[in-house]
């Protein structure tokens, strides 16, 4: 008798493989036919600028998700290589997240498994620059439904070790997001440590962390996002500095965040090291020009000034133009990297238009020296508000009033020049208006030695 009953335990054990949630795992594996198919890549899916895909399309990738700790609902995120390098010029390394009609996708796409897309019938959005994957409904997507998935998501048999790519929180861009990414050396806010990942009452559906990366120059934060459903969401906040792999992604409200696969990817390294005060210098904006120079030359700058005692090195700090019209809002962001400025000296950025005769910028053909450096985003003409933003990602200085349409306002300077007076030595993060000299229209540029209005290089 006790024979036949271990005998019909074996049976009951090995009839099925499950998951440590008891959800059968489907070993069904289909190599599809490709030989009739065309391969698009990533990228071309993305750059698709109607939302319909052609017959017979096809895009394949690796699943780099898991839901088995039940930290993703409904979505599997697919990457077009298991490693950290892009595969050509043509195709960076990119990822895009599939909506399912499926709360148990690991069950069915293991982590590694390679995969292909059928992509006849979907349709894909790029809202906040996320690729997405789902059926048409009407101008939006919505879930692949749970029957439908062998047909548009078709297993290989190929499986393989994801290699997350490690960066800096600075260091991620658009082509990292729904990627599985590692960040080294962060830590959580103090004041959440010892909290529960998610489930506070304050959290709706999710839990809501910020970790932070510091060193001497800068400070960089982002969101670790947790589902109150996680099988970890009442884990505690670690008091300890952390190694972190993540899916890279944009929250329900436009901000970057982490989504950890399972709690063992995020691993304690080390003793808590809080971010001490950084004080980035008091570099200043003392001239925004618009210069007319008669037959439609482009002359326009923007001066920077240094009023402490030291040289004070440019790196991480970038100057953000603001064009804003009534129809539309866009903003120009443009890196320092590689630039310095010395102790009481100024620094000139300027348009990047040239003199075909001369081979030079308008800028150095009409002043007579060359800017620091030549930009094409330098092209405020006269309505455009300036700020200049150290590496904290904290706005120093500015000008103008950022977001706001210039045009027949006091701070206008069409074809002309806005001067920080002289006795003013400290930078400014809101516009004030009474720190400066500003000349609407100001006397035309001239090749015979230029317009003392525009005094570029002196402060």
């Amino acid at each position: 008798m006790k024979k036949y009953i271990l005998l019909f335990l074996l049976v009951l054990m090995f009839s099925c493989v499950e998951d440590i949630h008891h959800n059968a795992i489907d070993t069904t594996i289909v190599n599809p036919d490709m030989s009739q198919k065309t391969e698009i890549t990533f990228k071309q899916l993305y750059n698709l600028h109607n939302n319909e895909i052609g017959k017979d399309t096809i895009v394949t990738g690796y699943v780099v998700s898991s839901d088995q700790q039940g930290n993703f609902y409904k979505e599997i995120f697919v990457q077009n290589t298991l490693g950290v390098s892009d595969l050509g010029l043509d195709n960076p390394r990119m990822g895009m997240r599939i909506r399912v009609g499926l709360t148990t996708t690991s069950t069915k796409y293991a982590k590694g498994r390679k995969v292909v897309i059928n992509l006849e019938g979907l349709k894909r959005t790029t809202s906040d620059d996320l690729l997405t994957l789902g059926k048409p409904s009407g101008t939006y997507i919505k879930d692949i439904l749970e029957f439908e998935l062998d047909d548009y998501i078709l297993k290989t048999d190929e499986v393989g070790i994801v290699i997350p790519k490690t960066l800096e929180l600075s260091d991620l861009k658009t082509n990292d997001l729904n990627t599985l990414v590692k960040i080294q050396e962060v830590h959580f806010k103090e004041n959440q440590i010892g909290l529960p990942f998610s489930g506070l009452p304050t959290d709706n559906y999710d839990g809501i962390r910020t970790l932070e990366f510091c060193n001497s120059k800068r400070r960089d934060t982002i969101l670790l996002e947790t589902s109150n459903f996680a099988d970890f969401s009442d884990n505690m906040i670690p008091n300890a500095q952390v190694d972190i792999t993540a899916i890279y992604n944009i929250s329900f409200d436009n901000e970057p965040i982490l989504v950890l696969n399972q709690i063992e990817d995020l691993i304690e390294i080390g003793a808590y090291a809080n971010c001490v005060e950084i004080v980035t210098p008091n570099l200043m904006i003392t001239e925004v020009a618009d210069p007319k120079a008669g037959t439609g030359e482009v002359v326009r700058y923007v001066e920077l000034y240094n009023p402490t005692e030291n040289t004070v090195s440019l790196e991480g700090w970038s100057l953000v133009r603001y064009n804003k019209t009534s129809t539309n809002d866009n903003l120009y962001s443009i890196s320092l990297d590689g630039l310095s400025i010395a102790a009481h000296a100024t620094l000139i950025i300027a348009n990047n238009d040239e003199d075909i005769v001369t081979n030079k910028t308008w800028f150095e053909a009409y002043f007579g020296f060359a800017p620091a450096m030549i930009n094409s985003n330098v092209n405020g003409n006269g309505d455009d508000a300036y700020e200049l933003v150290d590496p904290l990602n904290e706005v120093k200085d500015v000008y103008g009033v950022p977001n706001v349409d210039g045009t027949g306002l006091t701070w206008e300077y069409e074809d002309g020049v806005a001067v920080r007076k002289i006795n003013i030595s400290k930078p400014k993060a809101l516009f004030d208006e009474v720190e400066w000299i500003i000349k609407k229209d100001a006397t035309q540029l001239n090749t015979s030695g230029g317009n003392i209005d525009f005094t570029p290089g002196i402060r």
